[in-house]
């Protein structure tokens, strides 16, 4: 495993609620006296945990649910129960008091929020960005977002109104895949729509061609992060990722 150097703007904190969101969802909850400065409006934006394993420093990113200032306390949410890794298995068995350094905020992927149109497609690694993204956006803004979960159970509620925009796509009970039902949303769309992908891997090699060349949408307003990749550890996808970019 690759040792990672941790950003010189680390933080120390603590766990102060484990709460579990899903059978596949689980939110840590941390704190400290080092987050009294950490600037607020970052939800969407990711910081990375700092993790010691095996004597060498591992980071991994995980996107910002809430920054509560008033009682400096930072929300992240962890994929659970679906593969092993070093901060799954943290968070797996992360108990209250348990220290974990936090490093960032980093920058956002979508920094327009005035456009009139927007597509975005995430699943559990990534429901928080478009859960920080959608209500910063325009009221009167054309919205389609489609996130994907295991099971119905995976549905969480978001701090939006899911109900206008929003398109559950329940990979037990579906009927067409991932990427038509992205199509089907996608093709009355403006062609000068934004869009994000926030996916495992392979799902934006399949799909960012398509929305380009089927939907005409412009490759510049695609804005894609693979958050994993099947079968690949993140140490390993980051290489793949700095080498051949998605």
């Amino acid at each position: 495993m690759q040792s990672k150097k941790p950003n010189k703007n680390k933080r120390l904190t603590h766990v102060s609620q484990v709460i579990d969101l899903s059978p596949h969802l689980r939110r840590i909850v941390v704190t400290g006296d080092s987050l009294n400065d950490f600037p607020i409006d970052q939800e969407g934006s990711y910081v990375k945990i700092v993790l010691q394993k095996e004597g060498e420093v591992v980071m991994r990113s995980y996107t910002i649910r809430l920054f509560d200032r008033e009682k400096n306390e930072l929300s992240l949410d962890f994929v659970i129960n679906r593969h092993q890794g070093p901060a799954t298995d943290w968070a797996q068995n992360a108990k209250i008091g348990d220290n974990i350094g936090i490093a960032g905020p980093g920058p956002m992927k979508i920094t327009n929020y005035d456009h009139h149109s927007y597509l975005l497609v995430g699943d559990l690694t990534s429901m928080n960005a478009l859960n920080g993204y959608i209500p910063k956006f325009k009221k009167e803004a054309d919205i389609k977002a489609i996130i994907a979960v295991p099971n119905r159970k995976d549905i969480i509620k978001m701090d939006y109104d899911d109900s206008l925009n929003t398109h559950w796509f329940i990979e037990d009970e579906a009927t067409i895949t991932l990427e038509e039902t992205v199509l089907e949303a996608a093709k009355n769309m403006a062609k000068d729509s934004h869009v994000f992908l926030g996916l495992e891997a392979s799902s934006i090699r399949a799909l960012r061609p398509v929305l380009q060349e089927e939907i005409g949408f412009d490759r510049l307003n695609i804005f894609a992060v693979g958050y994993w990749k099947k079968g690949v550890n993140a140490d390993r996808f980051g290489a793949e990722k700095r080498n051949n970019p998605l």
